[in-house]
């Protein structure tokens, strides 16, 4: 999808996003702010700061946070959060000089960006002691995606036989940030959560029957209910057990611009 494309969908989903998520757990932000601590930071450009999920928790661990997003829509509900500098703009062409912060964050951001060089790129030249996103990790021993994911597989079929347009891929925002890492590998990864837990198969339909998915916007309300309460069914009262883990990738060497590459 394109970059307007993604903002016109986030402008959407923001209202039930928060509701739709789970946040991160305060053992993963804790140990995020510890690596960043050490790290020498204390001032941190968060890009694609959303609803402010991550930015308050890291602002209420002491560290000074901005907040840069494309979407109106997710800001506005930021600052509900007494975020004190939110800024609207573009990942590709950051609007702040050189080094104006310690370090530039991407939280589950990398998977949005169709120019993610350009986009890592620019946060490197922001920040002075380099820049850091949290993904999930390379590899999965427990195929957490095959299971995790059969809900709303089964959505996207009934769906797709009906005649809509679905994802060819369903690997999740996961696939996308390993294929990132394998084309730019950061100079440090560091897990900063690890835990297995088990949770209902059903649980990510909530989010596509509150209409908080970008791939079903589109697709008639009464249309998605349907096919919800069929996957709902379907999967019943399963569970399935993963390893869910949280990565701090680290970037301490600015990556070169694309016309420099």
């Amino acid at each position: 999808m394109t970059t307007r494309e993604v903002v016109r969908d986030f402008d959407r989903i923001s209202p039930a996003y928060d509701a739709t998520r789970e946040p991160l757990e305060p053992a993963a932000l804790d140990r995020m702010a510890e690596q960043l601590r050490t790290a020498g930071v204390s001032s941190i450009l968060e890009v694609g700061v959303g609803t402010g999920r991550v930015a308050r928790p890291l602002l209420d661990r002491g560290f000074a946070v901005t907040g840069l997003d494309a979407s109106w829509g997710m800001l506005s509900h930021a600052r509900g959060k007494r975020l004190p500098r939110l800024v609207h703009g573009s990942a590709y062409r950051l609007p702040f000089d050189r080094g104006a912060f310690d370090a530039t964050l991407f939280v589950h951001v990398l998977h949005l960006l169709d120019r993610p060089l350009e986009a890592l790129s620019e946060a490197g030249r922001v920040s002075r002691r380099g820049t850091f996103a949290l993904v999930r990790p390379p590899a999965d021993p427990l195929r957490r995606g095959r299971d995790a994911h059969r809900a709303r597989r089964i959505v996207y079929r009934i769906l797709a036989e009906q005649g809509y347009p679905m994802p060819s891929r369903d690997d999740g925002p996961g696939g996308k940030e390993r294929e990132i890492l394998a084309r730019f590998p950061p100079d440090e990864m560091t897990v900063v959560y690890d835990r297995t837990e088990t949770a209902p198969l059903s649980r990510p339909l909530e989010m596509l029957s509150r209409r908080a998915h970008r791939h079903l916007l589109d697709i008639p309300e009464e249309v998605v209910d349907r096919a919800v309460a069929a996957a709902r069914k379907e999967v019943g009262d399963a569970t399935f057990t993963f390893r869910r883990v949280e990565t701090l990738a680290a970037w301490r060497v600015p990556l070169r611009p694309p016309a420099a590459a």
